[in-house]
């Protein structure tokens, strides 16, 4: 089992955190959106469009247009964000079959257990706002990378050998 964001959303949200990153009001048109995100410019409008409809990003069209954040990135959350794209954070159907459990005579052995997980994700998306993932982005950024940690508590590390 795979659980994650869909590709639209991981470029959607990218959008969003380079638009974070820049002056309050700075404005990119899509290309610039498409470019700076890396996100695929035939991507970039669609995504656009969606965050603009759920009031995330504010965009203007013709000279001087382009998109900025909506709103200050501390009042935007990373589940009003994936919502805008996604449409929901509830899953579409049960957990071991292709029926919703509330379309099923008894929710299945999982839907429990299955239930708490989706509302504590969705509790942690809806705390984290974008303001704070680019602050942890950026914090992550200043860290070393993960292949120059220890990878053991005697502090070896696995080194690649050249022939």
């Amino acid at each position: 089992m795979q659980l994650g964001l869909t590709k639209r959303t991981g470029d959607a949200i990218r959008i969003l955190m380079h638009l974070a990153a820049l002056p309050p009001g700075t404005r990119l048109t899509s290309s610039e959106l498409s470019t700076a995100a890396r996100v695929s410019a035939g991507n970039t409008p669609t995504l656009v469009a969606a965050l603009s409809r759920a009031g995330i990003l504010d965009c203007a069209r013709g000279p001087g247009g382009g998109c900025a954040l909506g709103r200050d990135p501390a009042e935007i959350t990373i589940a009003q964000s994936i919502i805008a794209i996604e449409g929901s954070l509830e899953p579409e159907h049960c957990a071991i079959d292709e029926r919703r459990c509330v379309d099923r005579d008894f929710p299945c052995g999982l839907h429990e257990t299955w239930s708490m997980t989706v509302r504590d994700l969705t509790a942690s998306l809806n705390s984290l706002s974008l303001a704070e993932a680019l602050r942890r982005d950026e914090l992550n950024r200043t860290r070393p990378p993960r292949h120059s940690q220890p990878l053991g508590g005697n502090g070896a590390r696995f080194q690649r050998r050249t022939p």
